[in-house]
């Protein structure tokens, strides 16, 4: 495939190129839709229909706390409590009738619960006391309370614990002028208890319409199917009258304690089913909605994304090839260009003109391929340049060689004409010179740098004819300890000329171990300093800049004392420390603090 893209004209490929970045693309989007997205928008339609029933809780529970406040409010109100509890000191002896008394309590009760009956949801309220008594907020013509008693359910309440309230569910309504308009209630149950004896009990019933009204509220469509199901799989409520109190077929697809959703088939058609738990009564919202119908309608939008996307593709790859035949002409010239180079003419130029991309292009590449000869021109006289370097830097090794040899055999010369004393500073000299072009190594013992200090000295000694002293107080095991090159004699320099100023003085070197330390320090009894020059100086070669030769005077090596310090700070670092200690007409003293695990 390769080889074959290669005999065609760029042109062509280019073309090729084009149509394949065009179809791919299209080809892989639907594939990826297709398949890979079908998860994707699986879980949106799950999501979907997991809101609606997050949504369908939150207004459940209101309709379900408002049961429970009022059955709390009848069973635990100080209030309410003491007149129910009256209904057992009424008997025959009272000289009071059965239906006074259940009047009186009517009255007492109504009273009472008429702030709460206002503002919450309960439909219908009945409380069954002792002796007969009974509450009811609606006509006792429409339901005799007694019948309660008969209820299969009615044993249930009578074995619950005092704060346990009884689920009963969805039954069908026992208000019998509401039989046609809401054929079914939905109730719970308690019994109120004292020192463990019962005496009353409360039913509290709203419609079933309030919960279905919701799920026809919230539907997202008429084939979406929402319910309320008990444990057993009972329906409780649903947007279909005629399901209420039915069988729910795939109770077994529902998980227990959590949302879940599953894909199940009814009649031949795929349904995603998803549910969701209540917080009471271990009762579960469930959604039931075609499978196809959910899913296909984002699909369907995918799929119209995609046709769109590649009907303006196809439009976008005609404008492509038309331009590409405007553009093809000057790459054209420019890949013949770019092969005569690489044959090495390196003189060719495209001569493209113009204001467009590739016309820009053209004249970048001719701008390139001069720059190009400039650079090789300019190499070719680095090249020179660097031979010749290379050949004085051959002569500058030997001529230091060449003069050190004829200084030593001067002074064999002058040692043999009986002047011993020129013959030792042509042997300093010797010395000194030795160690400034020997530089193959940046450490020497510290017995070594004492001795160029003294060579140095001697020399001074001969050209400024004044009298100098060294001292040296160096303790034995500090001899052969390595310390960096040349680091002393910017130090001795600047007492002898600064210090001395032309008249003789005495100089002490001193080294030893001091804790981690390795400390030298240089002492003068030359003119010393005020406290402001002094000042100046410590700042001074401290904030110096490295390689910054800012002495006013240089020394032997080029070195300053400034150098010195910040040569010593990057070799040793910050445990390095210096200090610069002078008095005037008292002397100067400088100290180095070297640390002992830095190679010491």
């Amino acid at each position: 495939m390769t080889q074959k893209l290669g005999l065609l004209s760029l042109r062509q490929r280019l073309i090729v190129s084009a149509l394949l970045c065009v179809i791919m693309p299209s080809l892989i989007t639907y594939m990826v839709s297709t398949y890979v997205t079908k998860d994707t928008l699986e879980q949106r339609a799950v999501k979907q229909s997991q809101d609606i029933l997050r949504l369908l809780e939150l207004n459940i529970s209101n309709y379900f706390e408002d049961l429970l406040y009022v059955s709390n409010y009848i069973q635990f109100d100080d209030k309410m409590n003491g007149i129910l509890k009256e209904s057992r000191l009424y008997n025959k002896e009272n000289g009071l009738s059965p239906a006074k008394v259940n009047a009186i309590q009517h009255i007492n009760i109504t009273k009472n619960l008429e702030g709460i009956t206002n503002l919450f949801t309960p439909s219908y309220i009945t409380i069954l006391m002792q002796n007969d008594f009974s509450y009811t907020n609606y006509p006792t013509y429409e339901f005799d309370p007694i019948n309660f008693y008969n209820e299969e359910w009615f044993r249930k309440i009578k074995s619950l614990d005092s704060y346990e309230t009884f689920w009963l569910g969805t039954h069908p309504t026992y208000i019998q002028s509401q039989k046609q308009k809401n054929p079914y209630l939905i109730s719970i149950a308690s019994a109120l208890k004292l020192s463990g004896k019962t005496y009353a009990y409360t039913i509290i019933s709203i419609t079933e319409k309030e919960i279905s009204n919701l799920f026809k509220q919230f539907g997202s469509n008429n084939e979406q199917k929402l319910m309320l199901i008990n444990s057993d799989g009972m329906i409780l409520s649903n947007q279909n009258e005629e399901e209420i109190m039915k069988k729910f077929d795939y109770i077994e697809f529902i998980g227990t304690n959590q949302e879940s959703y599953t894909i199940i088939e009814i009649l031949n058609k795929d349904y995603l089913l998803v549910s969701r738990p209540l917080s009471y009564a271990d009762w579960k919202l469930v959604s039931l909605v075609p499978y196809k119908k959910t899913v296909g309608k984002i699909n369907t939008i995918a799929q119209t994304t995609i046709v769109l996307q590649t009907i303006l593709l196809s439009l976008f790859l005609f404008i492509l090839i038309y331009l590409m035949n405007r553009l093809t002409k000057p790459i054209a010239t420019l890949s013949n260009v770019t092969k005569e180079v690489e044959k090495g003419n390196i003189h060719i130029r495209s001569g493209i003109g113009g204001n467009g991309d590739i016309e820009l292009l053209g004249a970048s590449f001719d701008q390139m391929l001069d720059k190009i000869e400039f650079m090789i021109k300019q190499i070719k006289i680095e090249e020179n340049g660097k031979r010749k370097a290379e050949l004085e830097m051959l002569q500058a090794q030997v001529n230091p060689h060449f003069l050190f040899n004829i200084l030593n055999s001067i002074r064999l010369r002058i040692t043999m004409n009986g002047d011993k004393e020129s013959a030792k500073i042509i042997q300093s000299l010797s010395t000194l010179l030795r160690m400034t072009i020997t530089r193959n190594n940046e450490f020497v013992s510290l017995h070594e740098e004492i001795s160029v200090v003294e060579h140095y000295v001697k020399l001074m000694i001969f050209r400024q004819q004044q009298h100098i002293k060294v001292n040296q107080k160096i303790a034995s095991n500090v001899l052969m300890v390595d310390v960096p090159r040349f680091f002393l004699q910017p130090i001795i320099e600047n007492s002898i000329i600064h210090g001395f100023s032309q008249r003789g003085g005495e100089i002490t070197i001193s080294a030893s171990f001091v804790g981690d330390y390795l400390v030298i320090r240089v002492i003068d009894n030359g003119k010393g300093m005020s406290k402001e020059r002094l000042k100046q100086l410590r700042n001074h070669f401290i904030t110096a800049k490295k390689g910054e030769n800012t002495d006013k005077v240089a020394s032997l090596t080029g070195i300053g004392i400034s150098n010195v310090y910040q040569r010593l700070k990057l070799i040793y670092g910050e445990e390095f420390h210096m200090d610069i200690a002078s008095e005037e007409s008292v002397g100067s003293e400088t100290s180095f603090y070297i640390p002992r695990n830095k190679g010491v």
